[in-house]
């Protein structure tokens, strides 16, 4: 299966049931936590660009916080319609996160929360380095992955419909962060549980582009 088909899998299965992803991670607090901490970073009236947006839980949980602007993309029109509503006051639109493209500096925080999971290798890494030129310079960026398995499709709790994921190492991901002049402020590991009992490694990294 090339990238396109599985891009247009995983956008299907998430256009019919954004509902329930929505219910399931608007509220999970090991999640909230850790938009909480990296929220501490950002002042008010911050550019925040909220990159495979989703429902827009990480965009409410930073507006709950503080005040911010913030632009979200997704590529799931269901998706930006349920975060359009979740967050009236933000700009959200439908595009594929590898294609858009926005000024160099243009945003005070860049938040990748989850999103790279969706992408294989060359295209992760390619939408980290458009992530950083997007953000100026004393900038904060939040990207969050899974480590520890293969790539493929899988089924979730939200669901059944089969969706791609693939998987990072972290000191792979800072390494790249670190080469491309951020500064690491916060690396944090995680357990989620999976539905069969076994235990995913989530990663969550803060940093500051210098």
């Amino acid at each position: 299966m090339n990238v396109t088909e599985k891009t247009q899998s995983t956008i299907k299965a998430y256009n019919k049931n954004g509902s329930a992803y929505a219910d399931k991670f608007m509220s999970y607090q090991p999640y909230i936590q850790q938009v909480r901490i990296f929220t501490e970073l950002l002042s008010e009236g911050f550019r925040v660009l909220d990159l495979g947006c989703g429902p827009g839980n990480v965009a409410k949980q930073i507006m709950d916080q503080k005040p911010v602007s913030i632009t979200g993309v997704d590529l799931s029109e269901s998706m930006i319609n349920l975060a359009q509503s979740t967050v009236p006051q933000g700009i959200f639109f439908t595009a594929d996160i590898r294609e858009v493209v926005f000024p160099a500096n243009a945003f005070d925080a860049v938040v990748m929360s989850f999103c790279i999971v969706h992408l294989d290798d060359q295209d992760a890494f390619s939408l980290i380095d458009k992530a950083i030129h997007w953000l100026r310079n004393g900038g904060y960026l939040y990207i969050s992955f899974m480590e520890g398995k293969q790539a493929g499709f899988e089924l979730t709790s939200f669901s059944k419909d089969p969706i791609y994921f693939n998987y990072y190492e972290s000191n792979t991901i800072q390494e790249l962060l670190t080469a491309k002049g951020i500064r690491i402020l916060r690396a944090a590991n995680q357990d989620y549980p999976e539905m069969d009992g076994t235990i995913t490694t989530d990663v969550f990294i803060f940093g500051s582009k210098l």
